[in-house]
């Protein structure tokens, strides 16, 4: 028995000497000849992305994984990190997905991102424990194969009140981004910021960034790359966020309500972002990748307006981000709704109520599941006016019309008419109701 004792001996020795590939992914953005290049253990990798925010809890994050990749998505984006970040990752991972790591900083002023307001100016404790925290949270996340890369901080600049406040915003990015480099020299670091407004900050006082993340909307992507040449940048960028046009561009309607995008539009301007205006500047080394704005299942203003899902039905995001990344259309043509028409509104002692024409098809005649709801921008408070409402509807005295129950609010709402086909797509139309002041 000894001669087999000392074989395996020997096996379990030269089994020791033999390297184990480490867990760890190694991301880079190298200079290829004249083409940047992002790459994952030395392989070429163009994100083609959603941000994230969860169809529901972090119970689903497996299952959603599964369904982004099985629509051509490789890469998510989050926007901070918290108790669910590993449990994402852990996700992500398992189903060939990595993820644009948010490492988030606080606004300077109330904005689009939050209430919070923070003085890059003069508070150097808080800035102090901003930095700890973050450093904090690379150190918790740099080992893990998911992570492409980080993104530090979303729209700061944007959302800083003047330009001393954006200088000492963008330096005090510098001294984070050093920082993060120094503890995890494997993963790039950018910056996100709309537009190109955070540019010239980042260039003049942000040189350290690996790449730039450009939140754009619409028509703009057509525009971004010109504008960036123009501004002189040289360093590869990324679009962190993008979708239809956005409600801050949109124009007004009569009743001083911005005209959201049809969904035929949105659909179209997914595809045509990613493959007629991005592809040229992918193919030229510009830009590194894209990330759709927003896996989410949320029913408020905004995921009704960008997001892919609402509730457990999908929305035609869904399917436009599979044309755009797979070339794959729907399998039937999505509902449509061709109008939504508003007659006469009347108040009785039930309350306010407006007669509404819905004309809605599918492709093969089936009946839709309609329903309303409504939104008031006028509202006092951010939580108000986020929220979409569900409203009562009656079927009226003709085909495709129904008595809707308008709130009691005074002004002009948001009118969403929703249609649900079998396949549990979910389109809508919107308009806006000038609402009388109730007796």
């Amino acid at each position: 028995m000894a001669p087999v004792r000392s074989t395996a001996l020997v096996l379990l020795m030269a089994l020791a000497l033999v390297p184990v590939a480490p867990v760890y992914a190694h991301t880079a953005i190298v200079k290829v000849e004249d083409r940047w290049q992002l790459q994952v253990d030395g392989k070429p990798y163009v994100a083609r992305g959603v941000t994230f925010s969860g169809s529901s809890s972090s119970a689903a994050y497996e299952q959603d994984c599964a369904r982004l990749a099985s629509i051509g998505v490789n890469t998510l984006r989050t926007w901070g990190t918290g108790s669910e970040t590993r449990v994402l990752l852990d996700a992500a991972h398992k189903h060939g997905l990595k993820v644009l790591v948010g490492l988030w900083l606080r606004q300077g002023r109330p904005g689009a991102e939050s209430d919070d307001s923070f003085d890059y100016l003069r508070d150097k404790q808080g800035m102090k424990k901003q930095l700890a925290d973050t450093l904090a949270q690379v150190r918790h996340f740099k080992d893990h194969p998911a992570v492409l890369a980080w993104g530090i901080g979303n729209e700061v600049l944007l959302n800083s009140p003047d330009d001393a406040a954006k200088e000492a915003y963008a330096r005090f990015l510098e001294q984070v981004v050093r920082e993060v480099k120094k503890l995890d020299a494997g993963h790039p670091v950018i910056s996100v910021d709309a537009w190109t407004f955070g540019v010239p900050w980042w260039e003049k006082y942000t040189p350290s960034l690996d790449a730039y993340g450009i939140n754009v909307y619409g028509r703009g992507i057509h525009a971004l790359s010109g504008e960036l040449a123009k501004a002189g940048v040289v360093k590869p960028w990324l679009i962190t966020e993008f979708g239809a046009q956005g409600e801050w561009d949109a124009p007004k309607d009569a009743n001083g309500v911005p005209r959201e995008p049809e969904d035929t539009e949105k659909y179209a301007a997914i595809v045509d972002g990613w493959r007629s205006a991005l592809a040229p500047h992918v193919e030229a080394g510009r830009c590194l990748g894209l990330f759709v704005f927003n896996y989410s299942a949320a029913f408020d203003h905004t995921a009704l307006w960008l997001g892919m899902l609402s509730g457990g039905s999908t929305r035609p995001a869904w399917h436009a981000v599979r044309e755009a990344y797979t070339g794959q259309k729907p399998a039937t043509p999505l509902p449509t709704i061709a109008r939504v028409t508003v007659g006469d509104v009347k108040q009785d002692e039930s309350g306010t109520w407006a007669q509404v024409r819905v004309e809605a098809k599918d492709a093969a005649g089936a009946p839709l599941d309609v329903s309303f709801a409504y939104n008031f921008r006028g509202a006092s408070t951010r939580h108000e006016r986020d929220e979409v409402v569900r409203l009562q509807a009656l079927p009226g005295m003709t085909p495709d019309t129904w008595l809707v129950r308008m709130p009691s609010v005074r002004g002009a709402i948001k009118l969403y008419a929703l249609a649900k086909d079998r396949a549990g797509n979910l389109v809508m139309a919107t308009t806006s109701v000038a609402l009388p002041v109730a007796r």
